[in-house]
């Protein structure tokens, strides 16, 4: 069961909550607009940090609930209650120079309050319900990835950000929460990423994952961070990689929504495209190496053709001997070789005259 409703905000915006039926289960998703500077000034003094990411969207939620008022969600605010509010674990490319180049000025020795300007979080969700029938026990059993790959029918997904900085123009941070629900399971993913310009990239991911029928839920936080100067890819390569992912999904939300076939699903289109365009640089790249074996082979059966017709003429030229058959070969040979003939003609013709005489 889907159900949505949306209401028009001011400056245009259309805040939206969308909600979906899985089992016991309410999936639902709160789209609003972002914070007032005043509230976000607010917040920021009751969360003892100097600033706040510059779009926070304290009212957008993605939360998953049971029948029985308990659950998990996810929201802005308590993401942010994850973050160092007293040390400054990063810093910028340019902060030695920026340090050295003030180092007179009275201004620069200032003391400013330290917390993570990046706003990197731990964040793993909030568990929701008075009588916390939820509980979080440790475990050996993983995410079945393989599962998640399988072809099943998204008969649900949303994506909701919570908030995003673009760090005084040094980089961005950000994180959202996406979820899709498929006939047989639902799978939840929560992503911070980070990307500091010439320093570093950082990603935290939470996933949550739920099959049907069963009284739990799996949930796994991962980490990775790596500095710029380590990474072996360039920003276009990383970019197309991500327009790819992302037309991919749009494509896959489109044939959803239309309930179209899997042979008119221009994900599996795109798929076959792909394969068939690696087909097609594979074969020009055969293709070249064919061409360029066979340039190879003619320049030299010139090069040997050209210097057996240079010694023919050249003992036609000082011998009495008639060598009609291969005097007349001559014209032949340089019109294959792609040369002028009348080399080879004049030769002959001076041959016979000398006989003549």
């Amino acid at each position: 069961m889907l159900a949505s409703l949306s209401s028009n905000m001011s400056h245009g915006f259309k805040s939206s909550k969308q909600s979906f039926t899985f089992g016991p289960w309410t999936v639902s998703a709160a789209k609003n607009h972002i914070m007032k500077s005043k509230d976000i000034e607010r917040l920021a003094q009751d969360m003892n940090m100097p600033s706040l990411p510059e779009m926070l969207f304290g009212d957008n939620v993605l939360r998953i609930q049971h029948t029985d008022g308990f659950g998990i969600e996810f929201n802005a605010i308590d993401a942010l209650k994850r973050v160092n509010n007293s040390e400054d674990a990063v810093k910028v490319a340019c902060a030695q120079e920026w340090q050295e180049s003030r180092a007179d000025s009275e201004h620069s020795q200032e003391v400013v309050k330290k917390y993570d300007w990046t706003y990197t979080t731990d964040y793993r969700g909030t568990l929701i319900g008075e009588d916390a029938q939820m509980k979080v026990n440790p475990t050996s059993e993983r995410i079945d990835m393989e599962k998640l790959k399988a072809r099943e029918q998204i008969m649900f997904f949303e994506e909701v950000l919570l908030f995003e900085d673009e760090l005084h123009d040094h980089g961005v941070s950000m994180i959202s929460v996406k979820i899709r629900v498929m006939p047989t399971s639902f799978f939840l993913l929560m992503r911070f990423f980070l990307r500091v310009d010439g320093v570093l990239i950082r990603i935290n991911d939470t996933r949550l994952y739920h099959e049907a029928g069963k009284s739990y839920m799996l949930r796994e936080f991962s980490t990775r961070e790596s500095n710029i100067a380590d990474l072996k890819f360039s920003k276009s390569e990383a970019d197309l990689d991500y327009i790819e992912k992302r037309l991919k999904l749009n494509f896959t939300n489109i044939a959803t929504e239309n309930e179209g076939s899997s042979g008119e699903n221009p994900a599996v289109m795109l798929e076959n495209l792909l394969s068939i365009k690696a087909k097609h640089a594979e074969l020009c790249s055969q293709v070249k190496e064919i061409a360029a074996a066979q340039k190879e082979s003619m320049d030299s059966i010139r090069q040997n053709m050209s210097t057996i017709v240079e010694l023919l003429q050249h003992c036609q030229h000082n011998s009495d001997a008639q060598m009609d058959l291969l005097t007349k070969s001559l014209p032949d040979c340089a019109e294959f070789l792609g040369q002028d003939s009348s080399k080879g003609a004049s030769a002959s013709e001076s041959q016979e005259q000398r006989s003549e005489c």
